[in-house]
């Protein structure tokens, strides 16, 4: 299986000094050589500069993971595949249940790549696959050993759902990103990280349900094992 990871936040509304924010998720996941852009907010210009900061740019992306269909998610992505300086195509992941139009649009200006089950993105990343429904959306598990870490967009499908697919890859033993409506009892305890990000409500009680583990995920942090 590939080496180490690295997991950066590139967007949201929470930001370290000199980055840019907004209402949005995005992040990337680095391992064996390659870069997933996992989800791309609503802002290209605004993804652009914080990845600048952390000094990647849209060239350099792999492949490209859209976890649902909404705009805070996806807007983004019309700049990351407009990159002029790109020498091989890029690779979009989207679920199968995207409009044709969508998809049709996206295949425009990039090898299009339709998930309905588990998908493997890269040696040791897996796609969930579409969840849920009738909003489809997918999270994706960083596998690390008998461990994983799961990172999900907004996490519409509900938690139990989530983990219990991320579990037939590896023990949720991470969870980072949007958890949406969740509810801190619906967290499994022995998480030993909970990165809390983009539309989660309960941040303050999971914080508090999780003290020395769970934290505030900001644009510019950085996560390695």
């Amino acid at each position: 299986m590939a080496g180490s990871w690295e997991l950066m936040i590139a967007y949201d509304s929470e930001g370290n000094q000199g980055f840019q924010t907004g209402w949005g998720f995005s992040a990337v996941v680095s391992r064996g050589g390659s870069k997933i852009l996992f989800d791309c907010g609503w802002d290209g210009h605004m993804l652009r500069y914080n990845l600048g900061r952390m000094g990647i740019s849209f060239a350099e992306i792999d492949k490209v993971v859209i976890s649902h269909a909404h705009w805070d998610h996806l807007s983004g992505l019309t700049e990351v595949m407009s990159e002029p300086m790109r020498s091989d195509d890029l690779e979009v992941f989207v679920p199968a249940a995207f409009s044709d139009n969508l998809k049709k649009e996206i295949s425009r200006k990039a090898q299009l790549r339709e998930v309905d089950g588990p998908t493997e993105i890269i040696d040791g990343v897996m796609s969930t696959g579409q969840l849920g429904g009738p909003l489809k959306e997918q999270s994706l598990v960083i596998v690390d050993g008998d461990k994983g870490v799961v990172l999900t967009g907004c996490a519409h499908p509900g938690l139990g759902v989530i983990l219990a697919r991320a579990g037939e890859f590896a023990r949720p033993s991470w969870l980072v990103g949007g958890l949406h409506g969740a509810k801190t009892a619906y967290l499994p305890p022995d998480l030993d990280r909970l990165i809390l990000c983009h539309c989660t409500r309960e941040k303050a009680e999971m914080m508090a349900a999780f003290p020395g583990k769970a934290s505030i995920g900001r644009v510019g942090d950085k996560y390695r094992p």
